[in-house]
């Protein structure tokens, strides 16, 4: 039995069988995670990613008189609610439960809203027990999806990197807060400077939580700047 936070982190002996981590502290923030064999409608991601099925999901999300004409804002805002399901998927069960559940780029399906935005994220297998380690499934993931949608969207990767680091340290804040000790493997993907992630989000002196990259909001007036630009004074 792993203590949640903790077990995973030990390498102590641990279960073939996949946890319940849908029970715990961090329950909640597993909503948008489904099982192999739940039936709801989804696609895998490369297909989702293909330009043909982006031009169709984008435009029915914003409509004609932003798309294409805005494109980089769009695939930006859109790659904010994948990054949303795929954060709790790979660090709940790995971090707390000790289980790696597949989560490679042909590994992994969406489901989207009745607009076309991902609401979550389903691996085609159960996987298995497994260590801690998460630079792995960054590049198995992240890299092919970042680089899809920078090329597709004609985004800079670094904006697209800054959307996935600020809600991969909005995750770790969760996680912490639901646990009340920190989670070091997944604080080194923000502070190790080796990262694609490394300093997505950095903390003033006042106490403001401020991005390190525009996610370019502000470039569609009915959006405008988001929370922690870091554009705004």
């Amino acid at each position: 039995m792993f203590q949640p936070g903790l077990a995973a982190l030990s390498g102590q002996e641990m279960s073939e069988a996949p946890p319940d981590w849908h029970a715990g502290p961090a329950a909640d923030l597993l909503k948008g995670l489904l099982m192999p064999d739940d039936p709801r409608p989804v696609l895998g991601l490369p297909e989702l990613l293909q330009p043909a099925r982006l031009d169709r999901t984008l435009l029915h999300v914003y409509g004609p008189e932003l798309m294409p004409s805005q494109l980089p804002v769009l695939v930006s805002q859109w790659s904010k609610y994948y990054f949303m399901q795929f954060w709790p998927a790979l660090l709940v069960p790995r971090l707390m439960h000790g289980w790696q559940l597949p989560l490679g780029f042909a590994e992994v399906a969406i489901a989207l809203d009745e607009r076309g935005l991902p609401v979550a994220l389903k691996p085609l297998a159960i996987g298995v027990a497994g260590d801690a380690a998460l630079e792995s499934v960054i590049q198995a993931n992240l890299r092919p999806v970042i680089d899809a949608l920078s090329e597709y969207g004609a985004v800079s990767a670094a904006v697209l990197w800054g959307n996935a680091g600020d809600y991969l340290e909005q995750c770790i804040v969760a996680l912490e807060q639901r646990l009340g000790s920190e989670l070091p493997p997944a604080r080194r993907l923000l502070e190790s400077s080796g990262s694609p992630l490394y300093g997505a989000v950095r903390y003033l002196d006042d106490g403001r939580r401020q991005r390190r990259s525009c996610c370019l909001s502000f470039q569609v007036e009915w959006v405008g700047h988001c929370e922690h630009c870091p554009l705004c004074p």
